[in-house]
């Protein structure tokens, strides 16, 4: 069956996850293993998403084979992609940077 064979050739590397922050701000990471090819040559799909006010304020990420890029307020660029751990520290030092400086505004 074809769902199976699917699921056979995509692995969790980082389970999804859902945080909510002290500021009540919504942060989802995952990443999957998938065959290297063209728009995965690393073999690697992920997502880390930081959500404030139901907008998505800081993302870094891979989908929709546009390569590896950042997403901050309403800009996009390209990001250069070293490790899973280093994008993942990259975010959350911009996920902290952006608490300390928003404040309690409610």
């Amino acid at each position: 069956m074809l769902l199976i064979n699917i699921f056979k050739i995509v692995k969790a590397i980082i389970q999804k996850r859902r945080l909510i922050t002290e500021k009540s701000n919504l942060i989802e990471i995952v990443a999957w293993g998938v065959p290297k090819s063209k728009f995965y040559p690393e073999g690697i799909k992920y997502s880390f998403t930081f959500v404030h006010e139901n907008k998505r304020s800081i993302a870094f990420d891979n989908f929709n084979n546009e390569g590896h890029h950042k997403h901050y307020l309403n800009k996009k660029e390209p990001y250069e992609f070293r490790s899973l751990e280093e994008t993942s520290n990259q975010f959350f030092k911009l996920v902290e940077e952006f608490e300390k400086n928003t404040g309690d505004e409610k």
